[in-house]
């Protein structure tokens, strides 16, 4: 059993302190920008935006970094990879040290990625592509 239950993205950001709230909002906020009609939830008592039956992104704060993670593949991984060379990356996650600034144009370049991904996998499984 998790020790939070959270509803909302608004109580899981409610529950951080300062810093963690700030980067954590940076990162949601610069995910609504650039897919406006995703839906905000709360997945695995994290914050988390799905898309056309698809998830953008899962967005947690830890002790040294923030945290975009998604079920694989994830096509951004590939696509920026230039970009996101300098940070730790497992198969399903990318930790942003807090030391640093928060990349907000590429998350956003990343989160449109993903939801024209799961727009034209939408359109595969209807038999429109």
């Amino acid at each position: 059993m998790a020790l939070t239950d959270f509803k909302t993205i608004d109580d899981y950001l409610a529950s951080l302190g300062d810093e963690n709230r700030t980067g954590v909002q940076a990162i949601c906020d610069a995910i609504r920008r650039a897919v406006p009609e995703a839906e905000g939830v709360i997945s695995y008592q994290i914050p988390a935006f799905r898309h056309n039956g698809g998830w953008i992104f899962y967005v947690s704060a830890h002790k040294d970094h923030y945290s975009l993670s998604c079920p694989p593949p994830i096509p951004s991984f590939e696509t920026f990879k230039d970009e996101l060379a300098r940070y730790a990356k497992t198969k399903s996650a990318l930790k942003l040290p807090k030391k640093e600034p928060v990349p907000i144009g590429l998350i956003e370049k990343m989160a449109a990625l993903h939801a024209s991904h799961n727009l034209a996998q939408a359109g595969k499984k209807c038999g429109k592509a």
